[in-house]
């Protein structure tokens, strides 16, 4: 979204980000307008949840501590902004109420997806949660599957606040279901993920247009000084990273120190470490370097392989470098991600972290010369930049 706010400003419209104040820096920094949507405690008490990643549950955290305090919110700022003038709203399509204020007030709306699995299918190859399900099962089948998920989980969850917000507007009840096909706008769609990483399905709405990914540098920092010095004293490291906002990473950077001092490889780890893990860092400088967060932007590019969680953003940023992933998913579009990473021929999944797996599959990832020929062929694919461009000449029209 900064890349897209970013690229309009340059063209000289008016860009301001509605979201939690956690990123409001971030925001600032990119010469954008902000205004708040939600409280910091709202994304506190989201990451702090022991069920966040859980791959069934997370949803539900998701939307009681962090989507559903932003409901009305969106929904009273979006009929503000429109009091000021004609305005544009881009959204993810889990901020219903953009969603809303579109049926409200004919807001143009185009809903932003940044992972297939926004879109719903019952086209294989079909994911939900961890599990694959096999290309053989018939269409009735599947659309089953979607109904009992509807009934049963996903519309239970939502439809009580979201009904009382459109009924409060006096909007006809929902007959059709909130996250098959009411949470895509009926005007626009941007899927900000290219063909030969996932091709529209059938089923997918008509006037989503398939891009390319869009990555944002600038706000990219320069790598620490002293990730700088390990980088130029030794052989490219492997890069884990569980994921920014997983609090409970102590297996996962245990497994990784493992099979780094098996294999005999660097390593440098992102995110919260314990106090013992740290300890167990300061006593390999030389093999080790740890911190919360950098930038992929100039380590990528310097890495062997890159460990990591699935999310969508780490996925675009190591295709585009061209190394190999060892994926280890939890939750979200994680699972869906991993699964179209290792069609690709870039990356294996790892579902388990049990002692010694993550050393065998990284073994295997680093020794294959078919792993390594499918990140090269993928790295020449597209461009980020001229599908910012694209978006933006589609976004015009509209402006």
């Amino acid at each position: 979204m900064l890349a897209l706010g970013t690229a309009l400003k340059e063209r000289g419209h008016r860009a301001v980000v509605l979201t939690n104040p956690v990123f409001e820096g971030m925001v600032l920094e990119a010469g954008l307008e902000f205004e708040a949507i939600g409280t910091e405690r709202d994304y506190e008490q989201t990451v702090a949840h022991s069920k966040l990643w859980h791959p069934v549950d997370g949803l539900g955290v998701m939307w009681r501590y962090l989507l559903l305090p932003a409901l009305l919110p969106t929904f009273e700022r979006l009929v503000a902004w429109s009091a000021k003038g004609p305005c544009l709203v881009l959204a993810n399509p889990l901020a219903m109420g953009a969603r809303v204020a579109q049926e409200k007030l004919g807001l143009p709306l185009v809903s932003v997806y940044t992972a297939p699995i926004f879109l719903r299918t019952v086209c294989p190859p079909l994911i939900l949660a961890k599990w694959q399900l096999p290309p053989w099962m018939p269409l009735w089948m599947l659309r089953l599957i979607w109904h009992a998920l509807d009934l049963w989980k996903l519309q239970p969850l939502v439809m009580p606040a979201l009904e009382g917000l459109r009924q409060a507007q006096g909007l006809a009840p929902l007959t059709s279901s909130v996250f098959g096909q009411w949470i895509h706008s009926p005007q626009a769609g941007l899927a900000l993920f290219p063909k030969w990483f996932a091709p529209a399905a059938p089923d997918w709405p008509r006037h989503v247009i398939q891009t390319d990914f869009v990555r944002f540098e600038n706000l990219a920092k320069p790598l620490p000084s002293g990730l700088q010095t390990f980088l130029e004293n030794g052989d490219a490291p492997v890069v884990f990273m569980p994921g920014t906002a997983l609090q409970d990473t102590d297996v996962f950077f245990s497994e990784a120190l493992k099979a780094c001092d098996a294999l005999g490889l660097r390593a440098v780890l992102l995110g919260k470490l314990s106090n013992a893990l740290e300890t167990k860092v300061s006593e390999r400088a030389s093999s080790v370097w740890a911190g919360l967060y950098v930038s992929f932007v100039d380590l990528l590019p310097r890495a062997r392989a890159l460990v990591h969680h699935g999310g969508i953003g780490s996925s675009a940023q190591a295709l585009h470098a061209g190394v190999a992933q060892l994926v280890v998913p939890r939750a979200y579009d994680q699972f869906d991600n991993a699964f179209r990473l290792q069609r690709l021929g870039v990356a294996q999944v790892l579902q388990s972290l049990a002692p010694g797996l993550m050393q065998l599959r990284l073994q295997s990832l680093l020794q294959s010369s078919d792993v390594a020929n499918a990140c090269m062929r993928c790295a020449k694919q597209g461009s980020p930049y001229d599908s910012r461009d694209f978006i933006n000449n589609y976004l015009e029209q509209w402006l």
